[in-house]
């Protein structure tokens, strides 16, 4: 199959035009307005905010007239990366497609599947008069991979929908009814300074295995920050000269960095090598390419205060981390934290802990967790961008799917949540009586640049799409 042959069907015909226009997250306008003309285009009512999100309405067919209303979701924003020999421009150049066997991938960029699929989708659909269905509403929302801004300043009150479908998903088969809700609980910690009279060792942890901390965090794998913590606090006497670790709120920190002034280094170094063997013990199976390297060292500027060094090293190695619940049912995540980043300044050393949780008041008890530990070891904490989950609920809309998805694969599916976040969290906190189910085609390597969509899966979800449009009757 070539590119010539994939723009003669409907829903990859629209993904292409999409593809003509910018749309990394803050520079959306260009594939906005171009929405926007697609249901001027066809008479359609539309509605664009100064977010740039876009709501399409189609009447329904013949029929349908009084039908519930049915609401397509997704995103137009995408990631942009690109590989060090691309030129490609993402603020001007079309995404070039490839077709490579059975997938669509770009050339040397992203691809933007993840959720240019669910606009093409959408389009499809408003386009044609074949496909029978009830009143339809398109929503379509802006800078979600960077800070869902779009869909928490979108007016809600413009949908109606009584059934949702977020096309966001990434693996076909798998209907999604619940996400995490995130919270940052930043800890800040002032430093304030002596002047050093020992000697100072070197101690640096990397190779870790790291991680998605929304998907990964049940896997268990040591953390660089909560190890390099743990290292020092079985240090009998110690002050910091520096410390810091990781790179991502949203990622299990791969390594961490210190220099700590001791009395004896030789003395300090024996201790440290021993705490060394216990934790490559600890981390053969999850991080084995784990490295922990111990040295003396020379440091020639003042050191933290004792008192402050205890409290950092205490407060990182004390504050609730990892997974905290699941859910039996569904054997999927419901609770955890990670810390994903410790940096420093000349005048301050700040942590970033990253709760997730689908159930609202553990996001929050567990937040608050943190920042009480934080407080109890003397830093400043502040609670930043917050944004709602998806708690799992009945819904008529589970059984549907799956029962149309059998009909038109033969295959059974799986029901579960995610602990990433979905802009359903935002959506079903303001339309409490919709209905939602999130679903997609086959992604895989999504937000880098070997990024690909199954076609003949893609083909598969929107035969279930139009069969379930025309189901919801």
């Amino acid at each position: 199959m070539e590119i010539k042959d994939l723009k003669q069907q409907d829903v990859f015909y629209w993904f292409e035009q999409l593809e003509q226009f910018p749309r990394e997250s803050g520079n959306e306008k260009a594939v906005s307005d171009f929405l926007v003309k697609f249901a001027k285009e066809r008479n359609l009512d539309v509605y664009q905010d100064d977010t740039y999100n876009v709501i399409i309405r189609k009447q329904a067919t013949k029929g349908y007239e009084n039908s519930p209303t049915i609401a397509i979701q997704g995103h137009m924003d995408m990631v942009c990366v690109k590989e060090d020999d691309s030129n490609h421009d993402f603020t001007k150049d079309p995404i070039e497609l490839v077709v490579d066997g059975d997938y669509l991938k770009a050339n040397k960029t992203s691809l933007g599947a993840d959720d240019g699929i669910a606009v093409a989708y959408g389009l499809a659909v408003l386009d044609s008069n074949e496909i029978e269905h009830g009143p339809l509403e398109l929503v379509i929302t802006t800078q979600e991979e960077t800070s869902m801004g779009g869909v928490s300043a979108l007016d809600t009150s413009k949908i109606t929908a009584k059934y949702l479908l977020n096309i966001d998903s990434e693996e076909e088969g798998e209907f999604t009814v619940g996400c995490a809700g995130g919270l940052e609980v930043r800890s800040t910690f002032k430093k304030e300074f002596e002047s050093p009279n020992g000697e100072f060792v070197e101690i640096k942890i990397s190779g870790l295995t790291g991680g998605h901390s929304g998907m990964e965090i049940d896997k268990y794998r040591k953390n660089g920050i909560k190890e390099i913590a743990r290292i020092i606090y079985n240090l009998e006497d110690y002050r910091i000269a520096s410390i810091h670790g990781g790179s991502k709120k949203n990622a299990i920190a791969t390594n961490g960095y210190a220099i700590v002034e001791v009395k004896d280094s030789e003395k300090a170094l024996e201790k440290l090598e021993e705490i060394k063997e216990i934790v490559m013990h600890e981390a053969k199976a999850t991080d084995p390419d784990i490295k922990i390297e111990i040295n003396k060292t020379k440091f020639d500027k003042d050191v933290l205060t004792k008192e402050l060094s205890k409290n950092i090293v205490e407060f990182l190695y004390t504050i609730p981390y990892g997974l905290f619940n699941k859910d039996l049912e569904l054997n999927t995540l419901t609770s955890s934290a990670n810390i994903g980043i410790l940096e420093e300044d000349d005048e301050k050393i700040e942590a970033n802990a990253f709760v997730r949780s689908s159930i609202e008041s553990e996001k929050q008890n567990y937040a608050h967790q943190i920042g009480t530990v934080a407080l109890s070891h003397g830093a400043q904490i502040s609670y930043e961008n917050g944004y709602p989950g998806w708690e799992k609920e009945e819904s008529s809309l589970i059984g549907l799917c799956q029962d149309t998805y059998k009909e038109i694969t033969g295959k059974d599916s799986i029901v579960t949540t995610t602990h990433g976040g979905l802009e359903c969290g935002f959506l079903k906190t303001a339309l409490k009586d919709t209905e939602m189910i999130s679903f997609g085609p086959n992604l895989s390597d999504v937000h880098t640049t070997r990024e690909k969509v199954e076609i003949k899966s893609v083909e598969r979800i929107y035969e279930f799409l139009i069969e379930l449009l025309k189901k919801l009757k």
